[in-house]
């Protein structure tokens, strides 16, 4: 009959040990005929209503199994009927497919891999630009917040050490072409990060009373530092690695079925600038940032490494010296590196 399936099988009627050889066709409407093999009379004729298919497993034939209990197995084991649902077609076609599968199970964490450490980042660096103003404005303010709470206390510098810091910092922008009213010099003093400053996407740079002190007779040093922040905002690194965190975020939700997950880390991404750290790369760019406006400003690049220098001698390599160097420099690495960048800037 033009249309239908025949197979050949095990007919195991209902109440009964006996098997029979059999030929089962169905024909394009669904109707089920099963024949024996041997003397060509009929078994069994059924509406498709009467019978169902069996599951699909590696190595195993597919059973029709019939509403009365009886039972067809067809000879051969990798026989799947054409009328088998779209899900257990889809599982005979894997059954089919295992080197497939099994590339598919070693490439995924490869896959996964690349677009976590190389398109993440590359999207990312993209998307910034389309970032509003006002989403910015609302992350440095968030982390501002958090940081007043729990690791920030009013500075306790004199007044003319608060005046001199806001004096070099104002002429600065005052000359270079920033827009001065995106940026805004905080002093606090903080036991947690010790000498260090910081810099939020919003334009608030931070400085503690330790730097301040660290490097009160090179007032260039401190400026050094304050630009290679601001260098920061201009990259708009702070973004970028929130752009970032996201993105991953966005593939293990997808991945582990979690958007409630995804919702609060985008809820929450002001605060996971605290636990982020620039990348080489960004460190690099606001070091360049900072030495190119020394140079503007008619300073000396060496500036920028007297403030590295200063950190390190401060510190040296004792055991005891981790405290706010190690805080400052978790997130500005291969200081020795950068002082003699600044150093063959001056030579240059």
């Amino acid at each position: 009959m033009p249309g239908s399936h025949r197979v050949t099988g095990q007919f195991h009627q209902a109440a009964s040990s006996t098997l029979y050889a059999a030929v089962a066709e169905i024909s394009p409407t669904g109707r089920l005929n099963i024949i024996s093999a041997t003397d060509k009379r009929s078994l069994c004729n059924a509406a498709a209503d009467d019978y169902r298919f069996g599951t699909v497993l590696p190595g195993l034939a597919v059973e029709l199994q019939l509403r009365d209990g009886a039972v067809f197995v067809p000879d051969d084991a990798g026989f799947r009927w054409p009328q088998l649902s779209s899900k257990a077609k889809m599982a005979a076609w894997l059954e089919s497919q295992k080197l497939s599968i099994l590339a598919a199970i070693v490439l995924s964490p490869l896959l996964l891999w690349w677009i976590i450490v190389y398109a993440m980042p590359m999207l990312a660096v993209a998307a910034v630009p389309l970032v509003p103003d006002s989403v910015k404005r609302q992350m440095g303010q968030q982390t501002f917040y958090s940081l007043q709470k729990t690791v920030l206390q009013p500075t306790e510098l004199a007044a003319p050490e608060q005046a001199a810091v806001q004096y070099h910092w104002q002429m600065a922008l005052q000359q270079l072409p920033l827009q001065q009213s995106n940026y805004t010099l905080y002093l606090y003093k903080s036991d947690f990060f010790g000498a260090n400053a910081f810099a939020l996407p919003d334009g608030t740079v931070v400085v503690t009373d330790d730097l301040v002190k660290l490097l009160h007779d090179k007032p260039d040093a401190l400026l050094a530092v304050l630009l290679h922040e601001i260098g920061h905002v201009e990259g708009q690194h702070s973004v970028r690695l929130v752009a970032q965190s996201l993105g991953a975020a966005l593939v293990f939700g997808i991945l582990f079925g979690d958007p409630e997950g995804i919702a609060d880390l985008v809820l929450g991404s002001g605060s996971a600038l605290l636990q982020s750290a620039f990348s080489r790369d960004m460190e690099r760019e606001a070091d360049q940032f900072a030495l190119q406006q020394l140079k503007a400003l008619g300073k000396s690049p060496s500036a920028f490494a007297d403030a590295m220098t200063a950190l390190l001698s401060e510190h040296g390599d004792s055991d005891d010296a981790s405290a706010s160097l190690l805080k400052y420099l978790s997130s500005h690495p291969d200081t020795r590196e950068r002082i003699e960048q600044a150093t063959q800037q001056l030579t240059d």
